[in-house]
């Protein structure tokens, strides 16, 4: 993972050199998400998460911009789970890590006295791994409602031995500063099911393995200049 990281941070940094048209040479990026699990086999209740990481701006017109983006993206959900299948239900909590690289056009429709800027945005967004863990690893002999799959099988990657990837789409809107601020809030819509990855898809009869994923994402942005 921090080989993937590093090399994309390379490039990121390679990109810029590349296609910076502005005196923004890449931007700092920290904010709040809240990841929404829509599935068959499992029961969840989403959690507010956190992400950071850089921003590429890029010029396209007076209006556009392309914004290329690395994130880091700690997610959080709880699972209904139990002790035994005849003990009581209670909430079980998961983290995922994902690294999501976005490549959102910015549009720029309304300056507010100069100093305020309004836009919309869109765009498709990569996310790389798929790996839910227990926050409490005494639970990891635990049952999951409905079908009662154990913690570990929701680990895709881990069970799989290779990375997982998936597409979203986001829109959104934006509001920046002076030039060296920004606020983004985001719909992340997923086109591809995480699922079809799941190591326990061809032990499970009668049942349709498959979900959907989206989430919000609320982030701030500061640009530093050349």
């Amino acid at each position: 993972m921090n080989k993937i990281i590093f090399s994309l941070i390379t490039f990121l940094l390679s990109f810029n050199t590349l296609f910076a048209q502005d005196n923004r040479i890449f931007g700092i990026t920290i904010g709040g998400s809240n990841y929404i699990t829509d599935s068959d086999v499992v029961f969840t209740k989403s959690q507010p998460g956190f992400s950071f990481g850089l921003v590429e701006p890029v010029p396209l017109s007076k209006r556009f911009e392309l914004l290329f983006e690395i994130n880091y993206t700690q997610n959080y959900t709880k699972f209904i789970g139990r002790q035994t299948k005849l003990s009581e239900p209670e909430d079980i909590k998961f983290k995922m890590g994902n690294i999501n690289i976005p490549f959102i056009v910015n549009y720029n429709f309304s300056n507010l006295k100069k100093d305020f800027i309004f836009g919309a945005q869109a765009g498709p967004s990569l996310c790389l791994f798929h790996n839910y863990n227990l926050v409490d690893s005494s639970k990891e002999d635990y049952f999951l409602d409905p079908i009662y799959l154990k913690p570990k099988d929701l680990a895709f990657d881990t069970e799989n031995e290779r990375t997982s990837v998936n597409v979203f789409f986001a829109v959104g809107a934006s509001v920046t500063y002076k030039e060296n601020f920004m606020c983004n809030l985001r719909y992340y819509k997923g086109l591809t099911d995480p699922y079809r990855n799941a190591p326990f898809y061809s032990t499970i009869d009668n049942v349709t393995v498959s979900s959907k994923e989206s989430y919000f994402a609320l982030s701030f942005v500061y640009f530093i200049e050349d």
